[in-house]
């Protein structure tokens, strides 16, 4: 069993911050069943819904303490721009007040997330428009999760995300830890379950943690 649950400031839990084992281990925290887990994470990534009173396959009692306790972890996007080719750029304020970006680009054979893994970018690439912005602090793997499953509620519903780049604001392989637990929550097959194929990671080239990758 991992270590309890961090309850954060604020008092909530981030649902999307957790991993299905994670998601387990606080069920049976609660004295509830693992399964629940299953249920949960499918209920907010697979069928998009947010509020807990509609998981009608959980206990009244379950739902309550969800909702007096937890949140969903799906960002609130501030601002939306659409360019006429269909991309959409998303901007989302996140709980301490910084902003990162996504930006959605359907294609006539796939539909590209581009998603933000830190808050400003240390690397100074002269390309970059994120190397203006000083770093501030990396994304947790709620806040990376959490800009899927916003966008996927964002867009028509005969639309789905087929790929995620890990390209937006930041180095993603400075923000190792975190990274590697939001794609094993993204391919969780209870949840969104994309194929560890369809998710790309861009970097400059840190070799250390390229050799943690294998």
């Amino acid at each position: 069993m991992n270590a309890p649950i961090a309850i954060p400031t604020g008092g909530r839990i981030n649902l999307s911050d957790l991993s299905l084992e994670e998601l387990g281990d606080l069920m049976e925290a609660w004295g509830e069943k693992r399964f629940h887990a299953k249920q949960i994470v499918a209920w907010i990534h697979r069928k998009g819904v947010d509020r807990f009173e509609e998981m009608t396959n959980l206990g009244k009692g379950l739902r309550a303490r969800l909702a007096a306790t937890a949140h969903t972890g799906v960002l609130s996007a501030e601002r939306i721009e659409r360019s006429e080719d269909g991309t959409m750029k998303f901007l989302f304020r996140l709980s301490d007040g910084r902003t990162i970006e996504s930006v959605f680009i359907p294609e006539a054979r796939r539909n590209t997330l581009c998603i933000s893994t830190q808050v400003g970018c240390a690397m100074g690439c002269t390309f970059c428009a994120t190397a203006l912005v000083r770093p501030v602090r990396n994304l947790s793997a709620g806040e990376i999760v959490g800009q899927v499953l916003a966008v996927q509620r964002a867009i028509p519903p005969e639309v789905s995300i087929s790929n995620l780049v890990l390209m937006g604001m930041g180095e993603p392989l400075r923000n190792y830890e975190n990274v590697k637990k939001a794609v094993g929550i993204l391919t969780c097959p209870f949840g969104l379950s994309f194929s560890g194929r369809r998710i790309t990671l861009s970097t400059v080239g840190l070799v250390p943690e390229i050799a943690r990758m294998g």
